[in-house]
């Protein structure tokens, strides 16, 4: 079996080809299904976030096309997706794992906002049933690794964040921030520490809406700001200085035409934008009206590269640990191999043995007792026979390790 993972981040796409593979939250649990039911694919897991779709695969055999077809398939894509596309398997799978769960592999080197989100996606596939105990070894142990990179080293200390690049970015605009307005659409964790720190320097007045009221409230309370409807925007913005969109959305929530009235209607004040959904929710042509400033999540990036050098050094401790810590899991991975490949036999063998006898017992006119006997009978002679299997196979294994080790 091969531990691997596939995926396209901010590195190898723009944004505008990202948000064509992203997965809507409330789509990942049928995708994992289908993902899962394929012969190939023994545990899966789909990260999906502003800046990447990845998905983790155990795998009976190394076919990376399985991979890329349901990619492909699920977003009817017909381009060229190789150009866009990594895959890593085993030891460099679970190292890329490790660095993407620990920051390393972010647009802001160490941000914490991707340990949650893997660690979401992780808990969605034990709730789907697609992640098992070989995942749950991996994944444990990957997140151990990146508690042990926070407790040793610096990384996440200094102040670089896409928040903080939306406030540099606000400054260029707005000589003053003090008494600035901001309204936020949608409830996103990136969304919402933007806010805080457009708070921090300045920002006085803050609106939000969601599509569900009651989060609108929640978060507003947070924020001393005021909630307002969905279809109420467009009555607001004209008003407000800086509106951030982390709002999930088939199509764009605001378009060309939309901010064409609004300009109309701010005379020619300013407003800020900035777009950090993906797939976006703001039509990017709108960059194009005069006084619209827009920005999208690769946007913020130059500025956030432009002050990560505080952090690299501490990347480069929290590789070492990694790295050190990565050829332990992999021990364990290598020693749990034979497994996977039990299970599916003692899978196979119930699934043949449930059908002959249901098939048996619907020929004989027998009682229930003559039944349970017969069941019981079956069940001991399968296991009979698996334990057998298990002994050799983990036989079989143990001569492979010494042989390659020696």
């Amino acid at each position: 079996m091969y531990f691997a993972v596939m995926g396209i981040n901010y590195k190898t796409a723009p944004v505008d080809v990202r948000e064509r593979f992203a997965f809507p939250e409330s789509d990942i649990s049928h995708a994992l299904s289908l993902l899962k039911a394929k012969e190939e694919i023994m545990e899966c897991i789909i990260i999906s976030t502003c800046n990447r779709v990845e998905i983790y695969s155990l795998m009976k055999e190394l076919k990376t096309n399985v991979l890329k077809d349901f990619l492909r398939d699920y977003h009817k894509f017909s381009g060229d997706l190789d150009k866009y596309l990594y895959f890593k398997k085993d030891e460099e799978a679970v190292t890329h794992l490790c660095k993407l769960s620990a920051g390393l592999d972010s647009m802001v080197i160490g941000e914490p906002q991707i340990f949650g989100q893997v660690k979401e996606a992780y808990k969605m596939a034990l709730d789907c049933k697609t992640a098992g105990v070989i995942f749950k070894n991996i994944f444990s142990q990957a997140f151990s690794v990146v508690k042990k990179v926070r407790s040793k080293t610096g990384i996440g200390r200094s102040n670089v964040s896409v928040s903080h690049a939306a406030v540099t970015l606000a400054n260029n605009i707005f000589t003053d921030m003090g008494g600035k307005s901001v309204l936020i659409l949608g409830a996103g964790e990136m969304g919402e520490l933007t806010v805080r720190a457009l708070i921090n320097n300045g920002v006085t007045d803050v609106l939000v809406a969601t599509r569900t009221f009651q989060k609108a409230v929640k978060l507003a309370e947070e924020f001393h700001g005021t909630p307002i409807m969905m279809y109420e925007i467009f009555e607001y913005i004209p008003k407000v200085d800086i509106l951030i969109s982390s709002i999930g959305a088939p199509n764009y929530v605001l378009t060309y035409d939309n901010m064409k009235e609004i300009k109309n209607l701010r005379k020619n004040k300013p407003i800020f934008l900035i777009d950090i959904a993906v797939p976006r929710s703001i039509d990017p042509s709108i960059s194009d009206i005069e006084g619209i400033h827009l920005y999208n999540i690769d946007d913020l990036k130059a500025v956030v590269e432009s002050s990560t050098e505080l952090r690299k050094k501490e990347a480069e401790k929290a590789e070492r640990i990694i790295n050190s810590k990565v050829k332990e899991i992999m021990e364990k991975f290598n020693s749990q191999d034979v497994m996977p490949t039990f299970l599916y036999i003692r899978s196979k063998a119930e699934e043949i043995r449930k059908q002959g006898l249901d098939e048996t017992i619907d020929k004989l006119h027998i009682s229930d007792e003559d039944k349970a006997v017969i069941e019981s009978l079956t069940e001991s002679i399968v296991n009979k026979i698996l334990h057998h299997t298990m002994i050799k196979l983990r036989e079989y294994s143990n001569n492979i390790k010494n042989n390659l080790f020696f």
